[in-house]
């Protein structure tokens, strides 16, 4: 018995966890350059490299631990 969800093939799992992780993604360099009066120039550059190369455990651990290292006013 095949279920309506079958001629979509794997994009119906996919989808939801690409835009999970662009929203991660995006979140947390909206986050960082709001947080940029409070870094250094090569600070802002390397949270920035790190989120973007690092795609997924890189907005984790500026959520986790980087954010409230620049806490502004």
């Amino acid at each position: 018995m095949d279920s309506n969800l079958s001629g979509f093939g794997p994009g119906i799992l996919i989808v939801p966890v690409v835009v999970g992780l662009a929203a991660l993604w995006i979140g947390s360099l909206v986050s960082i350059f709001r947080r940029s009066r409070a870094m250094s120039g090569l600070e802002l550059l390397g949270w920035c490299a790190f989120v973007v190369f690092a795609q997924f455990i890189g907005p984790l651990i500026w959520f986790f631990v980087g954010r409230d290292r620049y806490m502004t006013g």
